[in-house]
């Protein structure tokens, strides 16, 4: 999604008053970022990027980003959530197919403007009349109401195991985070989560309860954490990488 077909670069170029020198970023929710200073001619930066190219090139391979903008795939085929060994399909059919399912679904997703879709007998049913962005904004949903369906619980038993109980749980599409803890004990998670192999879920967990002890990332919280999970350091270096198991539709 960064490399068109004729071998230019796709990027967003962005002015900031802090920035001293230019800046990439590559990122599964955003292609290629390029922030500049505000002074700065944008017939400069031909040379950089062309330089750059290569490294452009691996870090989307390792981000498992298609090589061009035209074999972008947005919404998959199918949707796993390893930590219940569940995997969907993603189907389109016509508005009446799925007005006829939803007396039988599992999940019945609607978006504010009131487009449908429904999860039955394994299979995510779209509206095959409805835009890309209609059909992506009911699978965030989706994936939202089965990260309030599991998340609580799995956080809860994680919670009785350490024996660090937490006030209360909320679960959303955070943005940049795959969960935070506030001062009250209060653990957000990112419904994001349940696409990750279980070990990272677990992970992220442990990760968050551990602030309840430790509102910070001092070298007491990592031994803390350590203690609680022998693999944090691992894991957590491994997260690094987590955005590579999330489907675009997911990351946009």
């Amino acid at each position: 999604m960064i490399f068109r077909e004729d071998g230019s670069i796709q990027y967003t170029l962005t002015r900031s008053k802090r920035a001293k020198h230019v800046r990439l970023k590559v990122s599964r929710t955003k292609g290629l970022e390029v922030v500049v200073p505000v002074t700065f001619k944008k017939a400069w930066l031909s040379p950089i990027l062309e330089k750059r190219s290569e490294w452009i090139r691996k870090t989307a391979k390792r981000l498992e980003l298609p090589d061009t903008v035209e074999n972008l795939s947005v919404i998959p085929s199918t949707i796993s959530l390893p930590v219940l060994g569940c995997e969907y399909a993603v189907k389109y059919v016509p508005i009446e197919e799925i007005s006829r399912l939803i007396v039988e679904a599992q999940k019945i997703i609607r978006t504010s403007t009131g487009a449908l879709s429904v999860e039955y007998k394994g299979t995510i049913f779209l509206p095959e009349e409805q835009e890309q962005e209609v059909c992506i904004e009911l699978l965030r949903l989706w994936l939202i109401r089965c990260g309030k369906e599991t998340l609580p619980e799995l956080l809860e038993d994680a919670s009785e195991k350490v024996n660090i109980p937490f006030t209360k749980v909320q679960v959303r599409l955070q943005k940049g985070r795959w969960g935070s803890c506030s001062s009250r004990g209060t653990i957000s998670l990112n419904a994001r989560l349940l696409l990750l192999p279980p070990h990272l879920l677990n992970y992220i967990l442990l990760h968050e309860l551990a602030h309840v002890r430790h509102p910070n990332h001092s070298s007491a919280y990592w031994n803390y954490l350590q203690s609680l999970d022998p693999q944090a350091l691992e894991y957590d270096a491994a997260m690094q990488d987590a955005w590579r198991y999330i489907p675009l539709c997911f990351s946009m």
